[in-house]
């Protein structure tokens, strides 16, 4: 476990991964100090080993086989294989170009005659009446109320005793809290990332994960449904 230092004041301790997240996000500093157990000193976090900070790695360029060049028979060999996926791209284009004109006939057939494609009065063929079911477990409930079950977030923000009159469990005061669509701006993704100014607070249990809070804040992003 690595503990993490910003102007005097320390925080942590967390895992390497919550640590390589928290730089991604933007949330810990290269410039913040780190220690670990078995480490002599406080070091920069970059410096801490398995710390991934940086630009992402070039993509690699597939080099051109040098035997294809120096032997002629693999060069054939290569140039027939080419044009076999030529033939092949060929005749998808032909088979796509069949379909699209069946569509355009059946559209045709569609706009001239509606009941084209309609069950006759008799037939009764019986349509999907189930409805759709949306897609479950996307909500506050399903999503955020876990992360802080889990958490001791509930210690102080539940019921009509909440700290600061932040309730938790109460959507209604969530919603106060948040901006939906924009979970960098909401005042509650800010409180559970900020290390100077924590939730939970110091001593009453560490921050929560960063993967965590990535699903509170992909929550929001996608309009903080209740």
């Amino acid at each position: 476990m690595i503990h993490v230092m910003r102007d005097g004041q320390q925080f942590g301790p967390y895992t390497i991964e919550d640590i390589n997240a928290y730089l991604a996000q933007g949330t810990l500093l290269p410039t913040d100090q780190a220690w670990y157990e078995g480490a002599a000193n406080w070091m920069p976090i970059t410096e801490v080993p398995g710390v991934v900070h940086g630009a992402a790695p070039a993509p690699v360029v597939a080099e051109a086989d040098p035997m294809a060049a120096a032997n002629p028979e693999v060069a054939v060999a290569e140039a027939g294989a080419a044009a076999e996926g030529g033939a092949k791209k060929k005749k998808l284009l032909i088979i796509g170009g069949s379909v699209a004109g069946v569509g355009a006939i059946a559209g045709v057939l569609l706009f001239v005659y509606p009941g084209f494609l309609k069950d006759d009065e008799t037939g009764g063929g019986g349509g999907n009446n189930g409805g759709g079911a949306s897609g479950g477990g996307q909500n506050f409930a399903g999503i955020v109320e876990p992360v802080f079950k889990k958490s001791t977030c509930y210690d102080c923000h539940e019921g009509a005793n909440a700290k600061g009159s932040f309730d938790l469990t109460d959507p209604a005061s969530v919603q106060e809290a948040i901006t939906a669509g924009d979970p960098d701006g909401s005042e509650l993704i800010v409180r559970l990332t900020d290390p100077s100014d924590p939730m939970p607070p110091e001593g009453k249990g560490d921050m929560l994960p960063a993967t965590d809070v990535q699903k509170i804040k992909d929550w929001i992003a996608a309009g903080a449904q209740f």
